[in-house]
C-alpha cells in the first residue's frame, strides 16, 4: 500500500527499514518460530504464511473497526 506513496513518519521508521535485514528484536519471536520449526516440523514458509495471514487479520480487524466508529 505504502510502497507507491510517500510513508508517513513514524518513530520506529529506522528499525522497519531494517526489520527483513535483522528481524525481530522480541526474542519471544524467535523462541516461538523455533518451536514450530523443531517440535512441531514446520517449515519456515508455513511459519511465515501463519505470520502474514495473522496480521492482515488484524488489520481487516482494525479497517472493521474504523468503518464502525
Amino acid at each position: 500500500m505504502f510502497s507507491k506513496m510517500k510513508k508517513p513518519h513514524h518513530p520506529d521508521t529506522h528499525e522497519l527499514h531494517d526489520w527483513h535485514i535483522y528481524g525481530p528484536k522480541n526474542s519471544e519471536i524467535v523462541d516461538l518460530v523455533e518451536r514450530l520449526a523443531f517440535e512441531h516440523g514446520w517449515r519456515v514458509a508455513k511459519i511465515e504464511l501463519l505470520i502474514v495471514d495473522a496480521l492482515k487479520a488484524r488489520l481487516r480487524e482494525e479497517v472493521q473497526q474504523s468503518e464502525a466508529d
